[in-house]
This record gives C-alpha cells, sequence and structure tokens, in this order.
C-alpha cells in the first residue's frame, strides 16, 4: 500500500514577499470546515535563520499561518500568521500545528495542538504541548501548555468523546501514549495530580511503540485519528536510521472505536517515504512528515511536510485504505 503524491506537489511553497513565511512553509495540519472548505494550519519560518556548525539553525523561529481550499490542492493563503509566539512558553516557537473538530455542549470548536518553544529549537530543547482554538479560522484562542514538567511533543485530540471523556494522543520519546480527561475543564487547567498518576505509570498508557526497523528510533501521531467504519484511522510518522542519518516515513494503524488502546492493525512498511527531490532536499533532508488527514468524496488527503521546507498532499481511496489494513500482513500487532 503506498500513497499516491498529488501532481501539484508541493502544494505550498515559501512566499518571498511575506518575511514571516519566506524561509520554509511545512508541517500542516487540515480540516474540513462545514461547507466543505479545507482549512490548512501550517508551520512557517523566516529566511533569517542561519546553519549551525552541527548541522542545525540559528535564529530559527516559527508561527502558524492558515490556508484556504474547495478543492483540497488550490490555497489561498492570509497575508499574517493566525498563531504567533507572544507568551513566555512559545515565545521562540508555535510548531506542528494539528486541527480536532470536536463538539461539547452543542457548540463545535477546532482545537488546535502545536509545539511551544521558550528555549531555542536545535538546543537540549523546552518543548511542551500547548493547546489553542477558533471556531471561524479567523480569531484564535491560546490556552496555554497542557502537559505539564515534561517534553512532550505530536500531541493529537479525538474528534469525540471516548466513553465521556476527551481523548488525546502524545508522545513521550520514543512511544506513542493516550491521556484521558473527564472535563474540558481538565484538559484546560491542568489536573496536576492526574498528569503526576499520568506520567508515574506511563506504560500503562502506551499506546504503541516502535516496531519495525523504518520506525526504529521513535513513532509519533500525525493527523488526528480519523473515524471508519472499521475503527479509527491513525496515520503516524516514524523515524528510522540510514547511511544518510535520520529518516522520517508515514505509516498506518487502526485503532479499536470502542476502547482505542487497542491495536488492530499496523502496517508493516511506510505507505510514504522520502522519494522525490523536496522529500529528500531540504532544510531537514529525508522527510515525509504528516499532521492533516480530511476525506473528501470518499479520498483520503494526507498533508504532510516535505524534507521540513514545502508543504505536500499525497491521496488514496479510503476503502482501499481499510481494505489493506484488514489484510494479513497488517494483522500481527502484538508487541
Amino acid at each position: 500500500m503506498q500513497l499516491e503524491r498529488h501532481p501539484h506537489n508541493p502544494i505550498l511553497r515559501p512566499n518571498p514577499k511575506r518575511p514571516w513565511e519566506s524561509g520554509a512553509v511545512f508541517n500542516c495540519g487540515a480540516t474540513l470546515g462545514p461547507d466543505g472548505t479545507v482549512y490548512l494550519l501550517y508551520r512557517a519560518i523566516p529566511t533569517t535563520y542561519t546553519r549551525k556548525a552541527d548541522g542545525g539553525y540559528d535564529n530559527y523561529v516559527s508561527s502558524i499561518g492558515c490556508a484556504l481550499s474547495q478543492d483540497g490542492v488550490h490555497f489561498t493563503r492570509p497575508a499574517s500568521p493566525v498563531i504567533a509566539p507572544s507568551e513566555d512558553y512559545d515565545r521562540l516557537g508555535c510548531e506542528d500545528p494539528r486541527i480536532t473538530r470536536l463538539e461539547l455542549a452543542g457548540e463545535t470548536t477546532y482545537f488546535i495542538t502545536y509545539t511551544a518553544l521558550s528555549t531555542p529549537a536545535f538546543g537540549s530543547g523546552q518543548w511542551r504541548v500547548a493547546l489553542a482554538s477558533t471556531q471561524d479560522f479567523k480569531h484564535y484562542c491560546k490556552h496555554g501548555v497542557v502537559i505539564p514538567g515534561v517534553k512532550d511533543k505530536d500531541a493529537v485530540l479525538f474528534p469525540e468523546l471516548i466513553r465521556g471523556q476527551i481523548a488525546m494522543l502524545h508522545r513521550i520519546e520514543p512511544n506513542i501514549q493516550m491521556a484521558r480527561f473527564d472535563s474540558l475543564e481538565q484538559l484546560l487547567y491542568t489536573d496536576e495530580a492526574m498528569w503526576r498518576e499520568h506520567l508515574a505509570a506511563l506504560d500503562r498508557f502506551t499506546l504503541m511503540k516502535p516496531m519495525y526497523d523504518w520506525e526504529s528510533e521513535k513513532i509519533g501521531a500525525g493527523p488526528p485519528p480519523l473515524k471508519t467504519a472499521e475503527g479509527w484511522l491513525l496515520i503516524y510518522h516514524g523515524v528510522g536510521q540510514s547511511s544518510h542519518g535520520l529518516i522520517y516515513r508515514a505509516g498506518l494503524a487502526l485503532l479499536d472505536l470502542e476502547n482505542p488502546c487497542r491495536v488492530i492493525a499496523r502496517s508493516p512498511r511506510p505507505i510514504l517515504e522520502p522519494e522525490t527531490d523536496y522529500e529528500q532536499t531540504g532544510d531537514v533532508p529525508n522527510v515525509v512528515f504528516p499532521e492533516g488527514g480530511v476525506v473528501k468524496d470518499g479520498t483520503l488527503y494526507v498533508y504532510y511536510g516535505g524534507a521540513d521546507k514545502t508543504c505536500c498532499l499525497a491521496t488514496a481511496k479510503l476503502a482501499d485504505v481499510l481494505d489493506y489494513l484488514k489484510s494479513s500482513a497488517c494483522q500481527n500487532v502484538s508487541q
């Protein structure tokens, strides 16, 4: 099973006329609006960063832009970022947004999980999971850091309650964990006692661990899980070693609808890996990094970052994806 790259790739490139997104645009979350509009939130970097001797970058500060499309391929981009560094916890970067549409108490809100940096990127790092929200993709509210006291990334919310609770996947390296919240207030206002219990027994809350060579270093959730008749479809990234260094690839898993901690199926091989120039050459080479997933007219649209430089799109028929996950090749998921 392989996703098919869109011939229009990359679908978003840096814009030299706008300083805040002139260096790179990548790692994009996606969702569908009520009228079928595809909203893409993407990470943007100005051209002011410089390469360090160790291969990282100095002055590398991200903000988040918004792009809109009716066909999921051709996007328009407002002139200013919608989420930018402004607080102590994200003063050096707002990175890697994911979007979850969630209805609570009869009100629909789009929640945005993102990585907040209070120390420089490419350093020892003090990245945290932060949360923002919007109801119209014009006005945004920051809610602050929601996972305290630990370096954590790749957090996504499920798009509906699981047994009456808000469920979140997150990643404390190298595994994917799940946390649950009894209310929105418990998520937003950081229940310290709940998190102490969660972190003290992290293995009990671990959903997936690296299982195959292509993901041997670490794994992390991509887009928020997509609900299907067969289970929750999780697109995730895996990081493995090669003679050229680390390679980021994409894989699939299917989670039980009632108990998402139970992994029903998992792809033994990547469904997308760096093969094109825009995936192999960039600020961080050999990277495909999925963060957005929507289904339009039976087709799965997967939005991903290419080599930390551009936003790209790959597709497949949703029915084909589910048939593949139901095949015998994907059923040996015991760890």
